[in-house]
């Protein structure tokens, strides 16, 4: 037997690396596996943080188009100066922050004192 490797030694060390590789190969696969699998979640998460934020925008743009609308009405209705100048100082206000429920919230809040909108 012992000839025998001597006389085939190419051969049996050309196994031992092709069985080494194998097993390399194997553990390889199975990282790669395991970054995909990462991707697809990080992916996922991605998706769902962007489907968040455009209901938000949307919300914000309602909001903002129901505020714009019954402001535009209480200036057509004001009966004074001053309450056009209010009426449109609020739309002004408004527009600053359009994209922003927070902001709309606060700017009412903050400068003519209106309760959070339904």
């Amino acid at each position: 037997m012992l000839d025998w490797l001597k006389k085939r030694w190419e051969l049996v060390l050309a196994g031992l690396v092709g069985i080494i590789a194998f097993f390399l190969g194997r553990r390889g696969k199975s990282a790669a596996e395991d970054q995909v699998e990462l991707k697809e979640e990080e992916i996922e998460v991605i998706k769902k943080a962007a489907d968040e934020e455009s209901k938000r925008k949307e919300a914000a743009l309602q909001k903002y188009l129901r505020e714009v609308e019954r402001l535009k009405e209480e200036y057509k209705n004001a009966q004074t100066s001053l309450e056009q100048e209010t009426a449109q100082r609020k739309i002004e206000l408004l527009e600053l922050a359009k994209e922003d429920t927070d902001a709309i919230d606060r700017i009412l809040m903050e400068e003519f004192n209106i309760a959070r909108l339904k």
